[in-house]
């Protein structure tokens, strides 16, 4: 009777550091966040919260905060899932970075012409339409 006792004991416990896992990823990092629809996102998305959290208890454990939540709360802030815009806007630096290789000019001079001079954005569409 007492290992059979001993056995569920052990059995919450492991259930227990799920439960806390769940809630914590839900609460904390944003577990539940995502909006894909596609089914390899979720996938992915799921692995990189457990990734979060398994190193996050590892800091934790080596730095002794007195909350995993307080050492959530302080990791979150440094890392966020981009925007459309911000996705977007790596996109278009790709490209310009591309085409700056293309005609040997400097990115960052190309960028700046391309939204001061709407004759060049003219000209870079036609160029896209055309390749």
């Amino acid at each position: 009777m007492q290992k059979l006792k001993l056995y569920l004991e052990n059995i919450h416990s492991m259930r227990w550091s799920i439960e806390v896992f769940f809630s914590d990823s839900k609460r904390l990092l944003v577990l539940t966040d995502c909006s894909s629809r596609n089914f390899s996102a979720h996938i992915a998305h799921v692995s990189l919260v457990m990734i979060r959290y398994n190193i996050l208890a590892s800091i934790k454990r080596t730095l002794d905060y007195d909350t995993i939540g307080g050492l959530f709360g302080d990791m979150y802030l440094g890392v966020h899932e981009l925007t459309v815009v911000e996705k977007i806007w790596a996109i278009i630096i790709e490209v310009v970075a591309v085409v700056s290789e293309l005609i040997d000019a400097d990115s960052d001079e190309l960028t700046i012409q391309i939204i001061e001079n709407d004759k060049r954005l003219a000209a870079l569409r036609e160029y896209a339409q055309t390749a």
